[in-house]
């Protein structure tokens, strides 16, 4: 039998968040709710840089600490970790007795790919057809002979991000510039190579799960689902679970063992390819918030912080809608990635306005530079009843968001209503 929990009030719960950058919104979130929120963002270098360390730096409601342990320690009430790479440690903070906020060792659902399929097999769960390759060598050869097919690598994204190859002649200055970046590393790298799962409809489910401490995996019954425009955007609903089309829940239902056993207390989502026979191919099974569209929980969840401090004693607390509809557009540049990317927009949009690597210098947003090839800096968000008012309070948004080469991927409209209107075609629309 487990030790007697002690339980308080979220607002004099004391948090350190554990960042790897990209979830600062939801630090700043839980700081208007905790008594006090720390934030730490691992910097472990032979030669450490500023550009990590001060994650979280002048955000009101954050401290930044350069250590999880130190004199803050035993005040901690809550660890959270949105992301993932920390799977051990949670694991001995958890050995700890600490309350623990985070998907433990489960990371390996998503960062070992070839594993995951081995499950989904094993769940009965529909598999694409896919090809391991080993060098870059075998790669050239391989995307030679085949055509729209998705290369995808596993724990290194900072090395490169998923990309679609439509055919080798497109996609030779990527392998080109990948071949240069890799150096004597092009002849043992590894990769998974999925081919496309043609005519299909991408969905998701966004959320997270709670194991009891009788290890039963737990999901809220109400959650935001919804249809994501890759890097560019998203259309949230909050809805209830048994409302969701069953070809976009069935994974779900069958992974719930799995995720016991990690004794999972985080966030987690999906992405599901649902073909036009309604055949349902779970790709890519993300154990940490996602982005798109954690950027969304922070506004359209009105009492994320008590979910979370909750969850993390294994107590599930349904979330409550601020709106039932969000839409999210994300911010790039391609200034930002190798350089300080100031994002200027007016207070009274502050909530609506999520910034990556964000910190506050002499009261100017910045987003800090990261090096890893990405232009995405953060997002802007618009929240409604219905998806027209979301939508318009979305570009409104967007529209008073300025920065040197910044921009709000308003296209991404555009997008969501196609996959509306396909949704529509096959029975799938449960934004009605």
């Amino acid at each position: 039998m487990s030790a007697k929990k002690t339980i308080k009030d979220p607002k004099d719960v004391v948090c350190l968040f554990i960042d790897n950058g990209l979830f600062t919104h939801i630090a700043k979130r839980l700081a208007q709710v905790y008594k006090k929120v720390y934030i730490y963002t691992n910097s472990i270098s032979a030669f450490p840089k500023m550009n990590l360390t001060h994650v979280g730096y002048g955000v009101e409601g954050l401290t930044v600490v350069d250590s999880i342990f130190g004199p803050h320690f035993d005040e901690i009430d809550l660890f959270c970790f949105p992301d993932i790479y920390s799977g051990d440690l949670q694991v001995h903070l958890e050995g700890l007795g600490k309350n623990v906020w985070g998907c433990r060792m489960g990371e390996a659902l998503e960062l070992k790919r070839e594993g995951m399929k081995e499950i989904l097999e094993a769940i009965d769960m529909p598999v694409g057809k896919f090809t391991h390759v080993v060098g870059l060598a075998n790669l050239r050869a391989l995307l030679r002979e085949r055509e729209n097919v998705f290369v995808k690598i596993d724990r290194h994204r900072g090395t490169f991000e998923t990309f679609r190859s439509a055919n080798y002649r497109e996609t030779e200055p990527k392998l080109d510039e990948l071949e240069y970046s890799l150096g004597p590393f092009k002849h043992i790298i590894e990769f998974t190579v999925e081919d496309e799962i043609p005519d299909c409809i991408e969905l998701g489910t966004d959320g997270w799960c709670i194991t009891s401490d009788e290890g039963e995996a737990q999901y809220t019954k109400n959650l935001i689902s919804g249809i994501e425009i890759k890097d560019v955007g998203f259309l949230s609903k909050f809805t209830q679970f048994d409302k969701l089309p069953k070809e976009l829940t069935t994974f779900n239902d069958r992974i719930k063992p799995v995720l016991g056993c990690y004794n999972w207390r985080g966030f987690f989502s999906t992405e599901v390819r649902i073909t036009s026979k309604k055949e349902c191919y779970m790709i890519d099974f993300c154990s940490r918030a996602p982005s798109p569209p954690s950027e969304l929980y922070a506004s359209q969840y009105r009492n994320l912080a008590e979910c979370i401090y909750f969850g993390a004693l294994g107590i599930v607390v349904e979330p409550e809608p601020e709106a039932k509809i969000g839409v999210e557009l994300m911010l790039h540049s391609s200034w930002a990635d190798k350089s300080f990317q100031p994002i200027d927009f007016p207070p009274e949009i502050a909530d609506f306005v999520k910034i990556r690597n964000w910190c506050v210098i002499n009261g100017i947003n910045y987003a800090i530079p990261q090096a890893v090839g990405l232009p995405e800096c953060g997002a802007v968000i618009g929240l409604g009843d219905t998806i027209e008012e979301a939508m318009d309070h979305a570009v409104e948004n967007a529209e008073q968001v300025t920065g040197y080469y910044l921009e709000a991927k308003t296209g991404a409209i555009d997008d969501i209503k196609k996959q509306l209107d396909i949704m529509d075609e096959r029975g799938l629309n449960y934004f009605k």
